[in-house]
């Protein structure tokens, strides 16, 4: 089996999913060896490269080695941008325009090439749809099986999002909001091996909690909360209802929990 994974902006209004894994089934293997696409998410916000960082490099673990994982969010389509194709250690591929979407991942690479094979891309008559033109034909190479070291040079200078790491100080853990889902969960960079045992208090711009709990569940109406996400990060609820609309908080916002003795664990600080 070929499988590939796709995530891209294009919603799902539009013809261009549909487009982009025609291509890739039409170039793929032949029927004998099944393609399987899995779709990771179309609903990223239009050039939102930070969102669909996330998602990929949250999703990416649950694929097995040899996925190819093909990401389009491309504002630059059409110009100098690169077309990366990273391998990764457990010999899977990551395709995507050179624009820092890769950034999460590239630790977990062995070797970052810029596409330059151009002749396995597709005439058009414009430079708007380069998923299609340019990404599906690539991938279908990596799916049959053709040697990704044949695509192109191997660069050393991929574009990173200016993101800081989350950090440790004396006393307190700083981090930042990594993502809202659409539950209004706030995920944050902050990994909860990170937290010692005992009372600590989250603050989110002028919200604050000190309510550690372990599942959903265990928070009570109308409070808020703190517990270990799924991705092994510290995430923020409110239990029943959006916390990132009450609090205000969108992706970026600053996280801090000051890691203190003597707080009441169960007081919500407003």
């Amino acid at each position: 089996m070929a499988l590939l994974t796709l995530l891209t902006d294009f919603g799902l209004d539009d013809w261009y999913v549909a487009a982009v894994k025609g291509t890739v089934l039409r170039l793929a293997p032949p029927p004998e060896i099944n393609t399987q696409i899995v779709d990771i998410s179309h609903q990223v916000p239009p050039g939102d490269v930070e969102t669909a960082a996330f998602l990929l490099a949250a999703a990416f673990p649950a694929f097995p080695a040899g996925t190819v994982h093909l990401a389009v969010v491309d504002p630059g389509v059409g110009s100098a941008r690169r077309l990366l194709a990273a391998r990764t250690r457990e010999g899977s591929w990551l395709l995507a325009p050179d624009n820092g979407l890769l950034t999460p991942l590239l630790a977990s690479t062995d070797s970052i090439r810029a596409v330059e094979r151009t002749e396995l891309f597709l005439s058009s008559p414009g430079q708007t749809f380069h998923g299609r033109d340019r990404f599906a034909p690539i991938a279908a190479a990596l799916l049959r099986g053709e040697p990704g070291e044949n695509l192109g040079p191997e660069i050393a200078d991929p574009v990173r999002l200016a993101v800081a790491p989350p950090r440790r100080e004396t006393g307190r853990l700083t981090g930042r909001v990594a993502h809202v889902d659409r539950y209004g969960n706030l995920v944050t960079d902050i990994p909860w091996a990170w937290l010692p045992p005992g009372p600590c208090r989250l603050e989110v711009a002028s919200h604050a909690t000190d309510r550690r709990v372990t599942h959903y569940a265990e928070i009570p109406p109308g409070e808020a909360a703190y517990l270990p996400g799924s991705l092994g990060t510290v995430e923020v609820s409110k239990d029943g209802e959006n916390l990132a609309r009450d609090w205000n908080a969108d992706r970026g916002a600053t996280v801090s929990i000051v890691l203190e003795t003597g707080l009441n664990n169960g007081v919500t600080l407003r």
